[in-house]
């Protein structure tokens, strides 16, 4: 799968309300659903699931085996299921992430009335996926630079005081990060590491705002990482899933 969709799947690239060409790729797909202009989005949406779409066999394949294996060392481990599988070495209860569903499905009604403002606002006869991105007022773009969002991160940071901003002044100084998005390269961003070395962290920035909120994330994944490895010993430096969002939540609400 992940050959397949960061290496060998290519996009054509989308085209503007004035015939102008713009690359699609993992990194731009946002930004461009992001455009005013609604050609420019429904061309780029087109070239992404387009794409997709001619290799939907492939990918179901790849989903099909890895829930078979899943499925496979739940049975072979004697679990109810799959998904008490996979909550178990995260010591959630299963009834946790039922009640989670449930609770979204609950409180979807919001959602339904923030889709039927965002149609009004627009002004569109009818709301397609390409539209769930676009700005809902006018001239509101933010050109975000990563020395820009490496500033805004520090004074963010701030109340978490002055020995954690040194940390996070190392890792934006000496090379922790690996920012913008190059061929072949993993799409996404994410924190990672081994004990007793400085986390690594991927990002393929593209100068958004949501970008800058990608950055002091990560950038919380990734100082929880080291912290824990300094004051820790292997045995008990490394953290489960269901609380690694903790620190990487708090620095975006910050």
């Amino acid at each position: 799968y992940n050959f397949l969709n960061d290496a060998d799947l290519t996009f054509p690239d989308a085209v503007d309300e004035k015939g102008g060409n713009h690359p699609v790729t993992h990194g731009t797909f946002i930004p461009l659903m992001q455009e005013s202009d609604r050609t420019l989005r429904k061309s780029a949406f087109e070239s992404l699931y387009g794409s997709y779409r001619n290799f939907q066999n492939t990918f179901a394949s790849s989903l099909e085996g890895q829930m078979k294996q899943l499925q496979f060392f739940a049975n072979a481990r004697k679990y109810p299921s799959a998904l008490h599988a996979a909550l178990d070495q995260n010591e959630v209860p299963v009834e946790i992430y039922h009640n989670l569903v449930a609770t979204v499905r609950k409180n979807l009604p919001a959602m339904h009335r923030y889709i039927r403002l965002r149609k009004k606002l627009l002004g569109v006869d009818k709301l397609h996926y390409y539209d769930i991105y676009a700005p809902m007022v006018a001239d509101q773009d933010q050109v975000v630079s990563f020395d820009q969002a490496k500033e805004t991160a520090l004074e963010a940071l701030a109340p978490l005081g002055e020995d954690y901003l040194n940390i996070l002044r190392e890792g934006f100084s000496n090379r922790w990060i690996d920012v913008y998005e190059n061929q072949g390269k993993r799409s996404g961003a994410y924190s990672s590491g081994v004990y007793g070395n400085h986390p690594f962290v991927l990002l393929n920035y593209t100068d958004t705002l949501d970008d800058m909120f990608t950055l002091v994330h990560e950038m919380g994944h990734a100082l929880h990482s080291y912290l824990s490895s300094k004051e820790q010993s292997i045995t008990y430096a490394y953290y489960k899933i269901f609380v690694a969002e903790v620190a990487s939540t708090c620095n975006e609400s910050l």
